[in-house]
C-alpha cells in the first residue's frame, strides 16, 4: 500500500478520534480551533506536491504537518518545549539505530516492519511524557532527525539526498496514534486500579465496623 494512501487513512482515524472525544484530554498547549483547522485542510495539502529542484518534489502534507509542529513548538512554555526536543532527540536516536540495525545481514527487517518502528517510537514517547502536545513534538522532533541523519547518510555514499516526504508522514500518525492509544490505555489501567483500591478499602472498612 502507497505511504500516502495509508497516511490518509490514519490522518481519517485521527480526525475520527479527535472529534469524538480525544480533545477533551487536551486542555492546554494547543487551542482545539488549531487542531481542527490543522486536520480540516490536511487532507487538501495531500494533493499538493511543491517543487523543491528540478528533479524533486515535496508533499504538501509535509509542509503542513511541519507548520503545525513549529507553531506547536513556539507555543509551548520553554521549559517544556526544551524537555520535549531532548526527549525527541533521544526517541530519534533510538529510531536510527533500530533503522540502521533492520538493514544488517542478521538484522529484524524481515520481522520488524517499518510501521513497528513507529510504533514503538510513538511507545517511547508516551513513557516519556504524558502531555499530548509535548509527544507530538517530541515524535515530531524524532522523526526529523532520523530523516536528517538518513539524508547525510545517503549524501555520505555519494548518493543524491531524498526527503521521504509521504513515508515521514504515515510515519508521524502512525507514531502519534500509538502515543495516545498507549496514554489511554494507561489512563484507563490507572483509573480501575484506583476503583478496585477504593472498593476494596470500602469492604475492609465494612468489616471492621
Amino acid at each position: 500500500m502507497s505511504p500516502l494512501f495509508g497516511a490518509v487513512f490514519l490522518w481519517l482515524l485521527a480526525a475520527i478520534l479527535w472529534w469524538s472525544g480525544w480533545r477533551e484530554d487536551s486542555t492546554e498547549g494547543f487551542p482545539h480551533w488549531g487542531v481542527g483547522v490543522f486536520l480540516s485542510l490536511w487532507p487538501m495539502a495531500v494533493l499538493i506536491n511543491i517543487p523543491l529542484t528540478s528533479s524533486i518534489a515535496v508533499n504538501g502534507a509535509w509542509i503542513w504537518t511541519t507548520v503545525f509542529v513549529l507553531v506547536l513548538s513556539w507555543r509551548l512554555p520553554p521549559s517544556r518545549r526544551g524537555t520535549s526536543i531532548s526527549a525527541g532527540m533521544l526517541v530519534g536516536s533510538v529510531y536510527v539505530l533500530l533503522n540502521r540495525l533492520a538493514f544488517y545481514p542478521s538484522g529484524f527487517s524481515h520481522y520488524f516492519a517499518p510501521w513497528g518502528t513507529a510504533i514503538l517510537l510513538g511507545l517511547i514517547s508516551s513513557l516519556l511524557l504524558r502531555n499530548v502536545w509535548e509527544q507530538v513534538l517530541t515524535l515530531s522532533v524524532g522523526l526529523y532527525l532520523s530523516a536528517g541523519i538518513g539524508m547525510l547518510f545517503q549524501t555520505s555514499l555519494g548518493g543524491v539526498p531524498v526527503l521521504r516526504g509521504a513515508e515521514w508522514v504515515e510515519g508521524w500518525w502512525i507514531a502519534l496514534l500509538s502515543a495516545r492509544l498507549w496514554s489511554a490505555a494507561v489512563r484507563t489501567l490507572a483509573n480501575t486500579g484506583r476503583r478496585w483500591a477504593f472498593k476494596m478499602g470500602e469492604k475492609r472498612g465494612g468489616q471492621r465496623s
